[in-house]
């Protein structure tokens, strides 16, 4: 009897180890538990924000149609905004001629016109260069010839080409008019 009281048997249980199994039971069961809650919040709160923005955009392309519409109306149309481009490039060759000091063309042409060449009107249109028009009236053909060689020979006028010339007379006084075009570049070439 005594062998059998002394006896020890192989498998000990202990208080502890029920309670263990217990707690790694709920914890392998808790945890995916835990998970799939968390992915479900999340899945509904991700639909209900799109369902946000859904709306919110619907009403952003409403409010963005109507304000295309109303911007397609204050738009000009392209042959408006051809035209004021037009304008524009005018206005800058415009300016840019004011910028200019016409002194010294006005002195350039004074020292070039022979005495008995005069003035009726002197022209200044800006083009890809500054062309002048000049009319006046000379004494005879040969003054106007004389002018056209010196604006010839001069490096800062280019082309100058005669247009017109008549001759006429008047109580006994001859007299030529005359109309002549040339261009002007500038006294270092700096014109448009």
């Amino acid at each position: 009897m005594k062998h059998f009281l002394n006896f020890k048997p192989t498998v000990v249980y202990r208080k502890g180890s029920s309670f263990m199994l217990k707690t790694s039971l709920v914890i392998l069961f808790s945890v995916p538990l835990a998970l799939t809650m968390f992915f479900a919040y999340k899945y509904t709160t991700a639909g209900s924000t799109i369902g946000f923005y859904q709306g919110a955009e619907e009403q952003l392309n409403a409010r963005l149609g109507s304000f295309k519409e109303e911007l397609a109306k204050l738009r000009p149309a392209k042959e408006d905004l051809e035209e004021a481009e037009g304008r524009y490039f005018a206005w800058r060759r415009a300016s840019t001629l004011c910028r200019t000091s016409w002194s010294t063309l006005l002195n350039r042409l004074e020292k070039l016109t022979p005495p008995q060449v005069r003035y009726r009107r002197i022209g200044i249109r800006p083009e890809k260069l500054v062309r002048i028009s000049l009319e006046g009236e000379a004494t005879d053909l040969g003054r106007v010839t004389e002018l056209l060689r010196a604006l010839f020979a001069e490096s800062v006028f280019v082309n100058p080409n005669l247009k017109k010339h008549t001759s006429s007379e008047l109580e006994g006084n001859t007299s030529v008019t005359f109309s002549l075009e040339v261009d002007y570049a500038g006294e270092s070439g700096e014109l448009p």
